[in-house]
């Protein structure tokens, strides 16, 4: 169990405890992608102690991982939500998220160049340099260009996301430790871990993968020359390895016209090599999993290598009703910070490049006001696009024999094109990471439209349906009224125009909200039925009335809250000087239940005034009833007791709402893991111990102790009983002989 540690913007010993632990940080997370995403967010109470100290820019320590790469990462704090039920979210990027704020000098372009080099030249031409160190271990060689100052926007495009960048030319992945940067051939190991799909593991998209699958190519290439002439194989296709392993052959056709084979044993040959650098005949993994799944699907004695696995590692799945396996990397990972484990992984191809770090990085038009200015920068940034598209590549797909697809690609191949737009049977889409990347623009032929990001003067709609709607103002109007939404104001207004009503903020900066009524200044909530159902009065900053209120039994109090049943006031809950009664008929007699997972808190000892607590056991209420599988000794004598005392004003800055000053002496849930029970965190996030299942363990280790006492027991009385008996036959051969 890790804690995460929060430091200031500057001049930190990452060493050290900095600010403080944010030990009340509830469900901390890190997502990782390979060559993309690197981020950690979690939420945090209100009342947290450090909850003042959360500044955007400052940084936090957490780890990311299990790998000692991976340990104690940096992150800045990037956005910090409202409250919402006292509860803030809190979005914080990697340390190497500054390349985003970081410029490229013009410089010369470099051809011929190993990796390092290129990196080299990036760290020369970067602007601030801060304190990033590079390494590489790709020693082929290809080209950097710091020539056209419009290539790259910062430093993070150098590295990946864009054509010419560092990824686009010289490949590989990048492992990034801190302020330490590594762009390696290789940044994951072979691990020995066997996943069995099938065992625990089945998806609809894995199943669709494994339909789709090909077990040969039909290769043709048409030949240079006037004429066009056509070359295919003699036997038509070559088939993969594991055609036996499908119940019919699923043919590929591919062009090899790029490639200019001269005859047919070039082709033949560039059909073999196609089929073996594609693993035509493997399906392709693409593995979306709780670390749970993971763990039980993998062969149970390498559940110790599942606890070594990291973001680009490789594993082995096996594909059980094909009889085949094949290596799956591993591109996503979530890491849950508290807990020291992955929340969830994800396993196949990488769908994500850096292009989707960049993009996440530009403004968002929700914070853009003027309705005309954005519209028009829409408008001309669109035109610009178009009206200078750069070189783009039409290809008919899978071929002009045979075509079933318009693609206009930044590269020729399919196979290396990043930007694609597709355009076949199932509708028309543009994808920025591949031609089998993620479409983030689609109109597809069920006749829905997507898009990541939509500019338009006037949208009419039936129904919006959204997480998040912002604007200027808004407006609904009726036969009996209208509602005008503008400036953080609500107001009500009646057939006439006339404004009754308005909800608006406190001013001078209070953390409230002022209702305004005019007239008669009467609230009435009324129903079709006379019944208002599900109605929630939130009296969180307390009730004031001019006048106290007489309850049922003739008291005057300042709240009295009643049912009514024909006319006759049957029960309420009234708050007088004493405080809170429930009031049935003229007594007390009304029982107080709370409902399944509600919390009661006390700040004071329970005192049952000699009644006991009860809970049910009676058989009737039970079922699938069995003997005990735990050793009730073996549970207790895990239990560690400590003596401790508890942190006053800790998690909770109320008087009166602390908890005992005196030395305690109990149980530790996190080192009691049979009693304790996982918090609600709707409530809180502390671990607590189940009483309930602690005197019931007890239980269980007292009758195993007397059991065995009451068996030592019966050997002594056996050992005794033949000691008399010896005893007493020494003493008659000892008569016997005198």
């Amino acid at each position: 169990m890790s804690i995460m540690i929060l430091h200031d913007k500057t001049n930190n010993n990452w060493n050290s405890q900095g600010l403080g632990p944010l030990s009340e940080a509830m469900n901390p997370q890190v997502t990782r992608e390979r060559n993309g995403a690197y981020e950690l967010n979690f939420s945090y109470p209100v009342k947290g102690v450090l909850f003042k100290e959360l500044l955007m820019g400052r940084w936090i320590v957490a780890d990311a991982g299990p790998s000692q790469t991976a340990k104690a990462q940096r992150f800045e704090i990037a956005e910090i939500t409202k409250p919402k039920n006292g509860i803030v979210t809190v979005y914080c990027e990697h340390y190497r998220y500054q390349f985003l704020r970081s410029i490229v000098k013009i410089g010369s372009k470099f051809e011929k160049v190993t990796a390092q080099a290129a990196l080299n030249q990036l760290k020369d031409r970067m602007e601030p340099k801060g304190d990033f160190t590079f390494y590489s271990d790709i020693s082929t060689q290809s080209t950097i260009d710091f020539t056209d100052p419009a290539k790259f926007n910062n430093a993070q495009e150098v590295l990946g996301g864009v054509q010419g960048s560092m990824l686009d030319n010289f490949g590989g992945e990048y492992l990034f430790n801190n302020n330490q940067v590594r762009l390696l051939a290789k940044a994951g190991v072979e691990r020995n871990v066997i996943i069995a799909y099938g065992k625990n593991l089945t998806d609809i998209s894995q199943e669709e993968s494994i339909e789709n699958t090909y077990t040969s190519v039909y290769g043709w290439a048409k030949m240079d020359g006037e004429d066009g002439q056509i070359i295919t194989l003699p036997e038509t296709f070559l088939d993969s390895d594991y055609v036996d392993n499908y119940s019919q052959r699923r043919i590929q056709m591919v062009d090899f016209s790029q490639d200019k084979p001269a005859n047919v044993t070039d082709l033949r040959n560039l059909v073999t090599k196609y089929i073996k650098n594609n693993k035509v005949g493997i399906p392709k993994v693409n593995i979306k999993t709780s670390y749970v799944d993971l763990a039980s699907s993998v062969m149970d004695p390498q559940l110790t290598n599942l606890e070594e696995i990291d973001l680009c590692d490789w594993v082995t799945v096996l594909f059980n009703q094909l009889d085949i396996n094949t290596s799956a990397q591993i591109i996503k990972t979530v890491w849950n910070v508290a807990l020291d484990k992955f929340d969830s992984l994800e396993l196949g191809e990488a769908s994500t490049n850096m292009s989707k770090v960049i993009s996440d990085s530009q403004p968002d038009l929700n914070d853009i006001t003027d309705k005309v200015s954005w519209l028009e920068d829409a408008q001309q940034e669109a035109s610009n696009i178009l009206n200078n598209p750069g070189k783009g590549n039409v290809v008919i797909y899978p071929s002009l024999a045979d075509p079933q697809e318009i693609l206009i690609m930044d590269t020729k191949d399919v196979n290396t094109a990043k930007n694609v737009w597709k355009w076949n049977a199932g509708g028309l889409g543009f994808s920025s990471t591949g031609y089998k990347g993620t479409y983030g623009l689609a109109m597809t032929n069920n006749g829905a439209i997507v898009a990541d990001r939509m500019t338009t003067g006037t949208l009419r709609a039936i129904q919006i349906i959204g997480v998040s709607i912002s604007g200027s103002s808004f407006e609904t109007t009726g036969d009996n009224g209208k509602i005008f939404m503008s400036g953080g104001s609500m107001q009500f207004m009646d057939n006439t125009g006339k404004k009754f009503g308005e909800f608006y903020p406190a001013n001078q900066g209070l953390s409230s909200l002022t209702m305004m009524m005019s007239g008669d200044g009467n609230i009435s909530l009324n129903a079709a039925k006379g019944k208002v159902k599900r109605t929630t009065l939130d009296l969180s900053g307390g009730f004031a009335s001019d006048n106290k209120v007489t309850s049922l039994t003739g008291e005057q109090v300042p709240l009295w809250l009643y049912y009514t049943e024909s006319q006759a006031v049957k029960s309420g809950v009234e708050i007088g000087s004493s405080g809170v009664n429930l009031r049935g008929g003229v007594t007390l007699d009304k029982k107080l239940q709370v409902a399944n997972n509600s919390n009661i808190d006390f700040y004071s000892n329970l005192n049952m005034n000699g009644y006991a607590i009860q809970n049910q056991s009676d058989i009737r209420l039970k079922e699938n009833i069995t003997a005990p599988t735990i050793s009730g000794i073996t549970e207790t004598k895990r239990i560690q007791m400590a003596e401790f005392d508890f942190k006053q004003y800790y998690d909770n800055r109320d008087p009166k709402k602390q908890r005992p000053s005196v030395r305690q002496f109990g149980l530790i849930a996190q080192s009691t893991p049979f009693l304790t029970e996982i918090a609600d965190e709707s409530e809180n996030h502390y671990l607590s111990v189940d009483l309930n299942k602690q005197v019931n363990l007890n239980t269980l280790t007292n009758q195993e102790l007397i059991e065995k006492v009451e068996h030592l027991e019966s050997r002594l009385i056996i050992k005794q009983k033949g000691n008399r008996k010896a005893y007493s036959r020494k003493g008659k051969r000892c008569l016997t002989k005198h």
